[in-house]
């Protein structure tokens, strides 16, 4: 997938200054227990479908559309699954480009297509149990909530705030 219109507009005017950026992707369980994953064709990676939310979009929003872009899969998000920032979710790309996302992560199901990479953007789609998941280049931040993205029903998680006013 191209860059975002809104992005490219952005990136003329800050170069390749480190941005921060709002995300959302979506975790798709299959009845193996296994979670849909899309190997990136830019770093070579996998992680579950998703990507910029565009402005004025609702995040539930661009993880359907997402989703759909980059697998042809029609999702319906059931939950929130948690939000996630920080160093992990920091990204140097190989033209220079620097992007800190704030990702938001719902849970979903399926409600049509069957799974295809869009052959840009992403290069494979497929489902992995745990075990395999681990044993492949993925996301750093998956890392952090690989228990949360197998478990069907756990409640929403977030990074618990550190930051105090000085004293």
């Amino acid at each position: 997938m191209p860059m975002s219109g809104h992005l490219e507009h952005l990136r003329k005017k800050v170069g390749h200054d480190l941005l921060l950026l709002p995300s959302a992707a979506v975790a798709i369980h299959d009845n193996e227990k296994g979670l849909l994953v899309c190997k990136h064709a830019d770093k070579r990676i996998w992680v579950v479908p998703g990507g910029l939310i565009e402005p004025g979009e609702h995040p539930a929003d661009a993880a359907v559309r997402e989703t759909w872009e980059e697998t042809g899969l029609f999702v319906e998000v059931t939950c929130l699954l948690g939000v996630y920032g920080g160093p992990d979710l920091i990204v140097d790309y190989s033209n220079g480009d620097r992007a800190a996302y704030i990702g938001t992560i719902f849970r979903g199901r399926i409600v049509r297509g069957t799974p295809h990479p869009d052959g840009s953007e992403i290069l494979d789609v497929r489902y992995f149990t745990r075990e395999e998941l681990v044993r492949v280049p993925h996301s750093r931040w998956m890392d952090r909530c690989m228990s949360l993205l197998y478990s069907p029903d756990a409640p929403p998680d977030f990074v618990s705030a550190s930051w105090a006013p000085p004293q």
